[in-house]
């Protein structure tokens, strides 16, 4: 299993550094200490407080390494973690707390004062000491305990409220509990970690992956792109709360490498951030391609710059032919690999090595081959939407693939499928659906992209519906809509993405208000302020027009292909 790794390279590589992110660095040695006492602390909590095992438990922050201590120990006590990124603005918080029932927050910064309102138990300013011991303010250290491999279990009860530890400090472990016993971690078939993703309704949806999930996901990349154990460094560019994330955080831990992680802070300055570069020895690069590209304007971002980059991981959003062929030529000695998956599907599921020969073959270009355990199906849309109502998504349906060469919607099935989403039954029975295949019935997901087969590979062709990719991130437009209309004077609001060159550029809002709008720059600002209590930056629109009256199709929705060309 997947911590058993991780602890094997803690006794075999004790000092070998796991995470390193600016000054700070990680030891495999003190990961596994640290989180052997965050489990057991957690687990003594959750006993005496009567919650069930699998009860969710966030973890907020940003790129430290005490995030990590906290995503195993959580998974070590049997509690899957929710990873929350400190740039998300309060209130998008505030409503994955609520609607995940998570009982717990975990920081290793200090928590906004709107979320230790809640109500929900909150540990925070977390920090590691130079002995490698966990400490929280007005508390003694996390002290270090064994894990027998006999589970216990949990009593099913409700969930309760507990103060703030930074409103009343206590003690995260003490001495005398040393001896307890915890249950074993979070098995195959249980939940390991829940990232909150954009929601059409304006409410965000947590995809659960099970610890099966993911070890399909590692057990095929691993062997697929060969990291040397023990000996690479992999990037870290994406936030914990982006399942890009999983990619890079879980193939470094599972072979005992390194993750070196950028912040925002840094990717905001380049010079710092190729400083960081040059000192890394990264040879596993995992990033969104729009990072890349930004990157690719240095034209010291070269093979001079990182001498011992191997692989080039792509993932999150469209792999453009311009910036596989700057790669190719800039770094002629490692390999880049554009990868397709949405997070309900454990970050990526195809795989294709762009060589000059694909560039010179196909443009767009394919997102590859799919992983060995898993289906990936060109199918009909409308006959999934009949076939998945019919059954309401429970019963065993097997939709018609489409024949190669034809566009239709891209349906995955495997054991890298996530269960559903939390505590959200009624998405989950629209876009998961059992699909058997020989006899064996899997977990399927419609992924509502378009794609299709040609020559043998797959290739993506865009949303079948008003979700988007825009660098790197999932966006509901639908969020952003609604959250519009919640704005004073707002009356209608549709949000477009903008194309150029066959790429997502950015979002557009179109808006029609209750009454004039007389200074329209004051009233772009006053929309943007409002947005940004409830959506993370990326989702705020770059431009907005205001228009007398909604363009609307016969029957009666707004037309968005008549606002497409009424765009500034």
């Amino acid at each position: 299993m997947l911590i058993e790794k991780i602890n094997a390279w803690a006794e075999l590589c004790p000092e070998r550094i796991a995470h390193r992110h600016r000054e700070q660095t990680l030891t495999y040695a003190q990961l596994k200490t640290s989180s052997d006492s965050m489990a057991a602390w957690l687990y003594d909590e959750g006993e005496r407080g009567e919650i069930r095992r699998g009860t969710p438990i966030v973890v907020y922050g940003h790129k430290e390494s005490e995030m990590l201590i906290c995503f195993i120990g959580c998974v070590k006590a049997g509690f899957p973690y929710i990873p929350v990124d400190s740039a998300t603005p309060p209130e998008r918080v505030r409503q994955i707390i609520e609607v995940s029932g998570a009982w717990l927050v975990l920081s290793p910064q200090r928590v906004p004062q709107d979320l230790v309102q809640t109500g929900t138990m909150i540990v925070d300013s977390l920090v590691m000491d130079q002995e490698g011991n966990l400490r929280c303010p007005g508390a003694d250290n996390l002290s270090e305990l064994s894990f027998p491999s006999t589970e216990l279990q949990v009593p099913e009860r409700n969930l309760r409220t507990v103060p703030a530890c930074n409103q009343e400090p206590s003690p995260i472990a003490s001495p005398e509990r040393n001896s307890r016993t915890v249950p074993s971690c979070i098995q195959e078939d249980e939940v390991y970690y829940i990232i909150y993703t954009s929601g059409s309704t304006g409410v965000p949806k947590g995809v659960q992956i099970t610890l099966r999930a993911l070890e399909s996901f590692l057990n095929w990349v691993n062997p697929a792109f060969q990291p040397e154990a023990s000996n690479e460094v992999f990037l870290n560019q994406a936030p914990f709360s982006f399942d890009l994330s999983v990619m890079d955080l879980y193939m470094s831990l599972s072979t005992g490498g390194t993750l070196w992680s950028v912040d925002k802070d840094q990717i905001a300055n380049p010079k710092e951030l190729f400083a960081s570069f040059y000192s890394s020895e990264i040879s596993y690069w995992v990033s969104t391609p729009s990072f890349a590209e930004v990157c690719l304007m240095d034209p010291s971002f070269r093979d001079t710059l990182l001498p011992r980059v191997k692989r080039f991981l792509f993932c999150g959003e469209i792999l453009t032919h311009d910036c596989a062929a700057k790669l190719i030529q800039r770094f002629p000695g490692a390999k880049v690999e554009n990868l397709y998956g949405p997070t309900e599907a454990t970050v990526a599921v195809t795989t294709l090595t762009i060589t000059p020969e694909i560039l010179s073959a196909f443009n767009p270009l394919p997102v590859g081959e799919v992983k060995p355990d898993a289906l990936v199906l060109i199918c009909d849309t409308e006959e999934l939407t009949a076939g998945i109502v019919a059954g309401g998504g429970s019963l065993p349906f097997r939709p018609e693939v489409l024949p190669e060469g034809k566009q239709g919607e891209m349906i995955i099935a495997g054991p890298n499928v996530s269960v559903g989403y939390l505590n959200n039954p009624e998405q989950t029975e629209k876009a998961f659906f059992s699909w058997q295949e020989s006899g064996v019935t899997w977990l399927a997901y419609r992924t509502g992209d378009a794609g299709t087969v040609k020559q043998g590979l797959l290739f993506y062709q865009g949303r079948l519906d008003f979700q988007v990719k825009l660098h790197g991130y999932r966006i509901e437009l639908g969020e952003i809509e609604e959250n519009l209309r919640q704005l004073q004077v707002v009356e209608n609001a549709v949000v477009l993405p903008i194309e150029r060159r066959g790429k997502i550029e950015y979002l557009q809002a179109f808006i029609t208000t209750s009454k004039p709008v007389e200074d329209e720059f004051t009233a772009v600002l006053a929309l943007r302020e409002g947005l940004r209590q409830h959506l993370p930056e990326y989702m705020i629109p770059r431009r907005f027009k205001f228009l007398d009256k909604m363009p609307m199709t016969p029957n009666g929705k707004a037309d968005r292909r008549a606002l497409l060309g009424a765009q500034s």
